[in-house]
């Protein structure tokens, strides 16, 4: 497996990844099938080792104002939610 496809180490509490990814999607047409690539952040909650939630937000070629703003509020979040006590 390479480094960058490595598991995340296994931590004790909250916390949180982000990664720079690519998904690869598959589109069915009428003469064939069609492979599109795409990148975008993937933010992965843990919670004792333990994936507990995982968020995607594709990254356009030219992102507008707004899904700058939508990046921000789901890394904000992310980040609350790992300085937060478990109940």
């Amino acid at each position: 497996m390479a480094s960058a496809e490595r598991e995340p180490v296994r931590r004790v509490g909250r916390w949180v990844s982000v990664r720079l990814r690519h998904r690869d999607v598959r589109i069915q047409g009428d003469i064939g099938d069609e492979c599109v690539s795409y990148a975008g952040i993937e933010i992965t909650s843990f919670e004792n080792g333990t994936t507990v939630g995982e968020r995607w937000i594709p990254l356009g070629v030219d992102p507008s104002e707004a899904d700058d703003e939508q990046l921000i509020q789901q890394l904000r979040d992310a980040l609350i939610w790992q300085a937060r006590r478990p109940p």
